[in-house]
């Protein structure tokens, strides 16, 4: 047993690869197959130990950057530290254990090593322990297979049915390819073979027919001047108050620099790490000196909304992004703003507050009693184009983005900072992420962050203009947005949900096949 274990660490391990900044993507495939090569055969108890280990695997090897946040600005001790990401790996490992553990009881409606198993049964239930994984404590969905994609074939279906319909579809055909295997193996009906080798080719080989499909068309008509701000704050100084002025003028010079007739000027998440109370004078003057250059900036900020006028410390705290330089001059509390929906457990909120808040105290990050604004609001709008708005994590929840996508949306907008993970793989996998939204949408998507990866992403996923991280600089191009709708903004998750209904019907079909 021992054997298998490391077999299944290491098929965990490699997956890593498929995505950024490696882009191995067949890796992604043969980690997986493997995990189902393993568990079959085994005991429950057994098929758990091997899916946990596979996990345990998965995630050292590609979520291990958490450390830096943890180490370096939590400011904990080593083996503390240590501890803390070993939880979250353990934690996370269990999706994948609950997996072996489902598939192994769901023996008396799909044969082991038989098509429904492997090709029907696997996939589906691998995608309800990734919901999972992406629903309970508001979610951890990074690292969800079919962003390993987006260099293969199967990058066409993104605009089709979405990151979790490559998810199901990069499962399917890794249980497509391990039952090819068994069935020559074990000297099965040639049909049933050659069905499945024809079935997966189809699968690899159809995205040729439309991988150059147009589902949005650029409109040359109109062109978007960008500037996107990157400030390259030390992650160590951020918060700091003495390094507030120094923020604001490192950010405010490089804008000073770009403005401009019809300019979008766009800074990072939390450019100004102050509430937006105490920082009015500086705000109207740079609204001011915007609308006095024809410009507009989305600017990142802290909001701090009083609950109680009386009472200055209760009140509720937004991740938020403004717009500055409009035709009517900047007043609090405008409301024209973005404040962000979906936040990051212990980074921005704390769940079970009663009992984990001692958790929160220890790793002392700024800002982490955030509120949640509403899941839907209204479209940015910037020099007369309409951004579809993300804040940081929000970028890789595409469910999110589709409930506040409209047809009329000329560009998706992210701000983030990425400084909190270091010159780590955790950044590159970020932007990877935000390409396959850009993919999914067919809209170009704005990248503006602290420290990297700033970039400009076409409509087709690939990246247009990039800074380098922890770089000090401006990103400026004009760029035209798209129109017409993809069939995954038009119909979100319907066709995937349709396709597990299908997969679904077979498994209880008492045929063996």
């Amino acid at each position: 047993m021992l054997k298998y274990l490391l077999l299944s660490f290491i098929c965990g391990c490699i997956a890593v690869f498929g995505y950024a900044p490696f882009h191995i993507w067949p890796l992604a495939f043969i980690s997986f197959a493997g995990l189902l090569w393993l568990i079959a055969n085994k005991t429950k108890k057994q098929a758990m130990l091997l899916g946990l280990t596979w996990g345990i695997g998965y995630f050292i090897s590609g979520v291990h950057w958490v450390y830096i946040s943890i180490k370096q600005y939590g400011e904990l001790p080593t083996p503390i530290a240590m501890v803390i990401l070993g939880f979250l790996i353990l934690y996370l490992s269990l999706y994948p254990m609950l997996f072996a553990f489902l598939l192994r009881i769901a023996d008396r409606l799909v044969p082991q090593f038989s098509f429904k198993q492997l090709a029907l049964a696997a996939p589906i239930l691998w995608q309800c322990t990734e919901f999972l994984r992406g629903y309970i404590l508001t979610g951890f969905a990074w690292l969800q297979l079919g962003y390993s994609q987006l260099d293969s074939p199967l990058r066409a279906y993104f605009p089709l049915v979405g990151i979790d319909g490559v998810n199901l579809l990069t499962c399917f055909l890794s249980g497509l390819a391990i039952y090819i295997l068994y069935a020559i193996k074990q000297h099965q009906p040639k049909k049933h073979v050659l069905g499945a080798i024809i079935a997966l080719l189809t699968i690899l080989i159809a995205p040729i027919s439309f991988k150059d499909k147009n589902w949005t068309y650029v409109d040359h008509r109109r062109i978007a001047n960008f500037s996107l701000i990157q400030g390259n704050i030390p992650q160590t100084l951020r918060w700091s108050s003495e390094q507030l002025n120094n923020t604001l003028e490192t950010y405010y010079q490089l804008t000073q620099q770009n403005f401009g007739k019809d300019k979008i000027i766009i800074w990072s998440e939390a450019s100004i790490t102050d509430f937006e109370t105490n920082q009015q004078p500086f705000l109207y003057y740079l609204d001011n000196q915007a609308r006095a250059n024809d410009s507009e900036i989305a600017v990142g900020i802290i909001d701090y909304r009083f609950n109680e006028p009386d009472n200055r410390n209760k009140g509720n705290i937004y991740n938020s992004l403004i717009v500055l330089g409009e035709k009517e001059p900047y007043q609090y509390p405008t409301i024209h703003r973005y404040q962000k929906h979906h936040l990051v457990p212990f980074g921005e909120f704390t769940p079970f507050e009663s009992l984990l808040e001692p958790i929160t105290e220890l790793l002392n990050i700024p800002m982490s009693s955030m509120k949640a604004g509403d899941e839907k609001q209204p479209q940015l709008t910037m020099k007369g184009f309409k951004f579809t708005t993300a804040i940081c994590y929000e970028v890789i929840l595409s469910d999110l983005i589709w409930q506040n996508f409209k047809p009329d949306t000329d560009f998706l907008l992210t701000v983030s900072n990425d400084a909190w993970f270091g010159d780590s793989i955790g950044p590159k996998q970020h932007l990877q992420m935000a390409q396959a939204r850009a993919l999914e949408f067919g809209r170009p998507l704005i990248r503006s962050t602290n420290n990297g990866i700033t970039a400009i992403i076409n409509q087709q996923g690939k990246i247009i203009k990039q800074i380098p991280a922890f770089t000090t600089g401006v990103l400026t191009d004009s760029l035209s947005p798209t129109t017409g709708l993809t069939p995954y903004a038009k119909w979100g998750n319907k066709p995937y949900l349709l396709f597990i209904i299908l997969m679904s019907i077979p498994i209880f079909i008492k045929k063996r096949w």
